[in-house]
């Protein structure tokens, strides 16, 4: 199967029932389409791979070409010509370097092809499947795609094997009404690269790293890495073993055909010195007297994405004036620069410990007219920063409840009522937050951000109350209970001061 020339895409349209098409048919006919694969991470990773391909093949020179692609199909005779130089290298079944991987790695036994489906190594885990040995066959087009989501989105396969460029990365690309329009709102102009990577025309013509293979024991600096070698970065010695019969792929099910039924991998050590600065993702950075630290936004927590909007939306520097801060993903970047009035946002990863996962985050975002202006970003991070302060006040008093103080003679609950607590709150403000967002032109008001904090104060009371009530039976915990809600009471309404004056 080859990526550039056959249908792989697993799609669905309003009047079309599930396929697999072409990209040369999605890009060049007049359809609809969405993505259709039953995991929303591969679907992701789906969007992600098509944004790679497009991005290398059809790289517009400036603003103004990437902004006719947007608007127009591609001429199928331009299509072939662009994709030419290409097509060899991403062929999954090449005698010689098949996509994503290296013919005659060594194995001293094949790893089973469900371990290529983050969150399920070899059945012995059951974050996402039922049973174990539940998928024993991928169809080419999900093992092409679970082959780039390994290497691109997720953590190692364990001790000893590399990760990829990003670590386990947050992810933020722009959507929008249908797969193709997606597609080119997240690929790069040449002036965009040129600045983030001023390393780009040196390199752009670099093979991937299974046709030029990184060598054992190599230090590569993040400036020698091309933009189609850092897309597809295969950091991983890896072959896919074909599968002895035709049958139904386990994932997208439908006809019998020929797949995968394992893999080989190999470990191998080599050095990546500095941070390459895929355009996908957002980064943090820090800046110490040994010199600048950055480190791609990853998902530490099992708080919402709203609570990082910020480093989503902007570059953003630190109450240390330039010592720490963050910049947004390079797509973002390019949105915000283009004067679009709308962002909807994907956001999607994983959250792991080490090479497990613990959760699986795909999540949107929908931010109003203005939200790239200074105003915009000022109203943005105030919001932000209201939601967070409010939580941050019911962890607190929920906490004080859980401690209690002996020297106060207040008795302690002792269960971890204040992490029920917060999960309340980040579940039941999550639409609040979402509609303040889509509402940017009105929401910079004195009057709106009165409602807006009242509305969080609301939500933050009667969860307190409703975790706090059951214990209030007991006779001993009237008084620590008062005590803290009384607080709460006090501090929400500085806040709500705050804004009057």
């Amino acid at each position: 199967m080859n990526l550039y020339r056959d249908a792989w895409i697993p799609v669905r349209s309003t009047d079309a029932d599930f396929q697999l098409i072409s990209l040369k048919r999605l890009l060049c006919q007049d359809e609809a389409w969405q993505i259709s694969i039953p995991r929303d991470d591969m679907e992701l990773a789906c969007l992600q791979l098509l944004i790679s391909l497009v991005q290398v093949a059809f790289t517009p020179t400036d603003e103004i070409a990437w902004r006719q692609k947007m608007r127009s199909l591609l001429d199928e005779a331009a299509f072939d010509a662009d994709v030419a130089p290409l097509r060899d290298w991403f062929d999954l079944d090449h005698p010689v370097h098949p996509f994503m991987q290296t013919r005659g790695v060594k194995s001293a036994e094949a790893t089973p092809i469900q371990k290529l489906l983050v969150g399920l190594p070899e059945g012995n885990n059951h974050t996402f499947f039922n049973m174990p040995g539940e998928v024993s066959h991928l169809g080419a087009s999900m093992a092409a795609i679970a082959l780039f989501n390994q290497a691109s989105n997720t953590p190692s396969f364990g001790g000893g094997f590399k990760g990829g460029l990003r670590g386990t990365p947050v992810t933020t690309l722009i959507t929008g009404d249908d797969l193709r329009q997606i597609i080119w709102r997240n690929v790069l102009h040449e002036e965009i690269l040129r600045r983030i990577m001023p390393w780009y025309e040196v390199t752009k013509n670099q093979p991937p790293s299974w046709v030029e293979r990184i060598k054992s024991g190599d230090k590569i600096h993040a400036n020698q890495i091309g933009l189609l070698r850092g897309l597809f970065w295969q950091p991983n010695l890896v072959e896919l073993i074909p599968a002895n019969t035709e049958r139904s792929c386990d994932v997208l099910q439908g006809k019998a055909q020929s797949g995968y039924s394992g893999f080989n991998k190999e470990k191998f050590i080599f050095e990546v010195i500095g941070l390459w600065p895929h355009p996908h993702s957002p980064r943090e950075f820090e800046i110490k007297k040994e010199g600048r630290t950055e480190r791609f936004l990853g998902f530490t927590t099992t708080a919402p994405a709203w609570t990082q909007c910020g480093h989503f939306l902007f570059d953003q520097l630190g109450a240390s004036q330039a010592k720490e801060g963050s910049n947004a993903a390079a797509v973002v970047t390019q949105w915000r620069e283009s004067g679009a009035s709308n962002l909807r946002l994907i956001i999607g990863g994983y959250r792991n410990k080490q090479a497990s996962i613990l959760q699986r985050r795909h999540e949107s975002l929908s931010i109003g007219e203005g939200w790239q202006s200074q105003n915009g970003q000022q109203t943005i991070e105030w919001a932000i920063g209201q939601a967070l302060s409010v939580k941050k006040l019911l962890r607190g008093k929920l906490y004080s409840v859980v401690k209690g103080n002996r020297d106060k003679g207040l008795k302690a609950l002792g269960a971890d009522i204040h992490e029920l607590g917060e999960t309340f709150f980040y579940q039941r403000t999550e639409n609040l937050i979402q509609t303040w967002l889509k509402e940017m032109t009105r929401t910079e008001r004195r009057e709106e951000k009165a409602l807006f904090t009242a509305d969080l104060s609301q939500i933050c009371r009667k969860i307190f109350e409703e975790v706090t009530d059951p214990y209030c039976q007991n006779p001993a915990l009237i008084r620590t209970v008062a005590l803290a809600k009384r607080s709460l009471n006090f501090e929400l309404n500085k806040l709500k001061e705050l804004i009057a004056q």
